[in-house]
């Protein structure tokens, strides 16, 4: 029975178990993040915890103790210069585990290890500065007044004064319009008045012509008669 023992075996012996938990937290320190199974990862964080409260002591105890899991200088010098420092203010949790699904083939759960590099305090949410609307956009202001307008014209509105003008301008050009009109139709029947008083004088000159054909034509029938 397993009663009091905290390592899982991973379903190989200690010897094997322990050499492979020791390359893995090496690979974790030197590249930041591992790709592995979840029951693996738990062990492997357990590890890298220690390794890193041994660096955040920073003392050659401490990197003999280092020594004994990771067997690389570099990768020790690595954890004691690097993230010994950057995790100085965080008191613990300084690995996490993301699931990202089962493995092809065996469907076993994988997962990634990875060092946490993030801040701990919270980035504050940046807001939009707000649009200040003042009232001179909001109220349309007057158009200033002309120079050329009388004193007593200067305090009318612009666009008032404005239809004022167009509407006096209209009604001026509907005044000129309506006498040409009237002109127009005067000078029509003077030309009807002429026309017909020049046919009038022809008839008249006609009736007259006949007349005078008839008298003379009566004249001749009486001499006619007498002979």
């Amino acid at each position: 029975m397993r009663h009091r023992r905290r390592t899982h075996r991973l379903g190989c012996k200690t010897a094997h178990r322990k050499a492979m938990l020791g390359n893995m937290v090496t690979s974790l320190i030197e590249h930041g993040r591992i790709v592995t199974t979840v029951p693996r990862a738990k062990e492997v964080r357990r590890v890298a915890d220690k390794m890193v409260t041994l660096a955040k002591r920073s003392s050659l105890h401490a990197r003999r103790q280092a020594f004994s899991v990771i067997r690389d200088r570099k990768v020790v010098s690595k954890l004691f210069d690097k993230w010994g420092q950057e995790f100085a203010d965080r008191n613990g949790g300084y690995t996490r585990i993301v699931r990202i699904g089962p493995r092809r083939g065996d469907a076993a759960m994988m997962s990634i290890v990875e060092l946490v590099t993030d801040s701990l305090e919270k980035p504050k949410p940046q807001r939009k500065p707000q649009k200040v609307v003042s009232a001179e956009s909001v109220i349309p202001q007057a158009a200033p007044a002309s120079a050329d307008k009388p004193e007593g014209m200067k305090g009318e509105d612009g666009p008032a004064e404005e239809t004022r003008i167009s509407e006096e301008a209209s009604v001026a050009e509907a005044g000129i319009v309506e006498e040409k009109t009237a002109t127009g139709v005067e000078a029509v029947e003077e030309e009807a008045n002429e026309e017909s008083e020049v046919t009038g004088n022809k008839t008249s000159e006609v009736d007259v012509d006949s007349k005078e054909m008839g008298a003379k034509e009566e004249e001749k029938g009486v001499e006619t008669d007498k002979t």
